[in-house]
């Protein structure tokens, strides 16, 4: 096969970026490993506010629907079930779907995987009922299956405490909210304030010591000023935290660089989502763990590039449009953490010797405010 793009990975961010390209006349090709596209967004039923102006507010869900019914009409294939697994001599993309495997030759490629739920190590923690925030989410809101009567939810950034809410919303009785910080990590008032009209405890500066059970989980132990505390639980979700998702780019010999305020390592990137590696492109969570809005944006950023590459779009049109999406980036991640897009443009600018002249006045806007 060939085509001007490949993007690997549908969810928002591929999604996103498909729709892009394919707008401006590049053909292409979207690979999932999953039975259906959207990605996280398919079980994410809360309301999404922290979006880019052009789709307003809306459930993820929803989002999901949007972005997938946009590319009706577009020069965009998707293959579902194929996984990317390995690079041609010549350069070509091997993607299989575990019967074939079909060599696709593409001028560009966007890897868009997004990010793993990283997990809590503690003594029980194999026991059946023990599962992390996205799979209960999963369970709740696509299988439509209630996981437990009685949970107990460890971590509490904010994904941790919706899933906690939503676990409330479907009538499980949650215990309470564990995490080893002194102070709840999440900082969504909706959030917060439900939890706690609830009545769900809080234990912070707590950890689960043991979890036992007779083939599955019924009693969790919790370290808690310094004095512990047994539970009759049958649920435990882990909210760590997500972390990039990497094998793709070592596959395409990118170089990668750490920064622990966007999750961990990821591959180095300029300001047009290009990385070491030329014609490779990162879009979404990959760029480093961020909300939805950014993971948008991120996208579009490198599909804008990518359409000026391929001469979709002239060098003056993708460098105003890429301002404008650096703007709106930058206002939607600094009214959540602004040590997010901070470390954004540390890792650019160590990556990138001169910054796109039109992007310097807002980056060093957003240094200058630390």
């Amino acid at each position: 096969m060939e085509t001007d793009l490949l993007i690997v990975g549908g969810g928002p961010a591929g999604l996103h970026a498909a729709h892009v390209a394919a707008s401006n006349g590049i053909k292409t090709i979207i690979v999932d490993e999953s039975f259906s596209l959207g990605g996280q967004l398919r079980q994410q039923t809360q309301q999404l506010n922290n979006l880019p102006k052009q789709f307003g507010d809306q459930t993820g869900t929803a989002l999901a629907q949007t972005l997938i019914e946009r590319l009706t009409n577009l020069d965009v294939t998707v293959l579902l079930k194929h996984t990317m697994i390995g690079t041609y001599k010549d350069g070509r993309v091997g993607v299989s779907n575990g019967q074939n495997t079909i060599p696709i030759a593409a001028k560009k490629v966007i890897v868009a995987t997004g990010a793993a739920e990283e997990a809590f190590v503690f003594p029980g923690w194999t026991l059946p009922g023990v599962m992390t925030a996205g799979a209960a989410q999963i369970l709740m809101n696509r299988e439509h299956v209630i996981p437990g009567k009685n949970a107990l939810v460890i971590g509490s950034n904010d994904f941790a405490l919706e899933v906690g809410k939503q676990l409330v919303e479907n009538g499980v009785c949650l215990q309470g909210i564990v995490d080893n910080e002194v102070q709840l990590v999440g900082n969504k008032a909706e959030t917060v304030h439900f939890l706690k009209e609830a009545g769900v405890p809080v234990y912070l500066d707590s950890f689960v010591k043991h979890v036992s059970g007779s083939g599955e989980v019924e009693k969790v132990i919790i370290s808690h000023n310094n004095t512990e505390e047994e539970m009759d639980i049958d649920l435990i979700c882990i909210g760590k935290g997500l972390t990039p998702i990497l094998e793709p780019f070592e596959i395409l010999n990118c170089n990668f660089t750490y920064g622990k305020e966007l999750g961990g390592w990821l591959p180095q990137y300029s300001t047009m989502m290009e990385t070491s590696t030329p014609s490779i492109y990162v879009a979404g969570n990959a760029t480093g763990i961020t909300n939805m809005g950014p993971i948008l944006l991120t996208a579009e950023v490198a599909a804008v590039s990518v359409a000026e590459k391929l001469n979709g779009l002239s060098k003056e049109e993708a460098n105003v449009k890429r301002e404008l999406l650096w703007q709106e980036l930058y206002r939607l991640e600094s009214a959540e953490s602004k040590n997010v897009f901070h470390a954004r443009v540390n890792l650019m600018r160590s990556f990138q010797d001169n910054v796109d002249a039109q992007l310097t006045q807002l980056f060093n806007m957003a240094v200058g405010g630390f």
